[in-house]
């Protein structure tokens, strides 16, 4: 699959919300770019910047900021196949969180999971790889949300987790946002994470099986093979990562990937990239995102991704990406 791709499943149930919510589906689908065709389509793969762009124009069509959230409750986690299957065979909750973030490539290769430890419990963090700047609430809202579902599936109806965190402005009204996720949210955060405390991450599966697990585990690493993720790509991952706690220097990249500083430099050199380029691209899609979608300020934005302060953020986006933060703030 190419970068950027996720699979049509993805927007499985969708046209059917749309309908019952007054709205048309297929005026949506062309609206947004996207063929009407993977509306109904399981394996048609579908940029990603534009599935994140139909799902905020299904909210608006139909009226409903909670669209994602909607959404959810008739998707779960089984849109992932095989791979929520082999994460329901893990022994438990964070063995299985660890199969899907070890194998999402397989579903999306625009989807980027990684888990954090923290003093809350290990933080389930959700990030897109999108070169655009097509916004992405709905999308982010809808994956945390089928997380949340699954883990009260598992875990049962009083489970909440510890924390949900998203990067963009609180809507008006949240009411949805405490009912989907039985816990408040905050926003304008710097990362997009549901927390699951340590305690529920050492729960059994509710179906256990070593058997299977071993069996659907090294299918997909066959299916992987002659797929290697490129070493850019892993880079910008571990940057993602990485760089909410500030320690995203070369050394600290190169630790989280198990190889050497100088050596990940050759690779990257190799495939004609470089280390601070792509530091230099997380940090401008983020920026980009927080102007157009959260409450902070620039001088908020500018500490979130280490900045000296906001004149260094206002600079580097000027000499950058071109623009000015306030520039893209007026256009958002």
């Amino acid at each position: 699959m190419e970068l950027g791709r996720i699979k049509s499943i993805a927007l499985s149930g969708s046209g059917d919300l749309i309908t019952e919510l007054g709205g048309s589906p297929d005026r949506v689908a062309r609206a947004a770019g996207l063929d009407p065709r993977a509306l109904a389509m399981a394996d048609l793969s579908v940029d990603c910047e534009t599935a994140a762009t139909y799902f905020e124009l299904a909210a608006r069509h139909c009226g409903a900021d909670d669209f994602g959230l909607r959404l959810a409750r008739r998707q779960g986690l089984q849109i992932l196949g095989p791979l929520w299957v082999l994460a329901r065979s893990a022994g438990s909750i964070s063995e299985g969180l660890e199969d899907i973030v070890a194998n999402i490539a397989s579903f999306s290769t625009a989807m980027s999971l990684h888990l954090r430890d923290d003093s809350a419990g290990r933080a389930l963090c959700y990030d897109l790889r999108m070169t655009g700047d097509a916004p992405v609430r709905q999308l982010m809202e809808l994956g945390l949300a089928c997380f949340c579902f699954e883990l009260g599936q598992c875990l049962g109806p009083s489970w909440q987790p510890a924390a949900v965190q998203f990067r963009h402005a609180a809507p008006a009204d949240v009411s949805a946002h405490r009912r989907a996720f039985r816990a408040d949210v905050m926003f304008n955060q710097d990362r997009d994470a549901l927390v699951i405390d340590h305690l529920s991450c050492a729960r059994p599966m509710r179906n256990p099986s070593e058997r299977a697990h071993r069996v659907l585990g090294s299918a997909l690493r066959m299916q992987a093979l002659g797929e290697t993720t490129a070493d850019e790509v892993r880079t910008e991952l571990a940057v993602r990562a990485l760089l909410p706690s500030g320690r995203f220097d070369l050394p600290c990249v190169a630790n989280e990937l198990g190889i050497g500083a100088r050596t990940l430099q050759a690779r990257l050199a190799r495939r004609g990239a470089s280390f601070q380029g792509i530091v230099d691209q997380v940090r401008i899609e983020l920026a980009t995102r927080y102007l157009r979608n959260s409450q902070l300020t620039a001088s908020e934005i500018s500490e979130r991704l280490h900045f000296a302060d906001s004149t260094a953020f206002s600079r580097f986006m000027k000499t950058k990406a071109g623009v000015t933060p306030s520039e893209i703030r007026r256009t958002r």
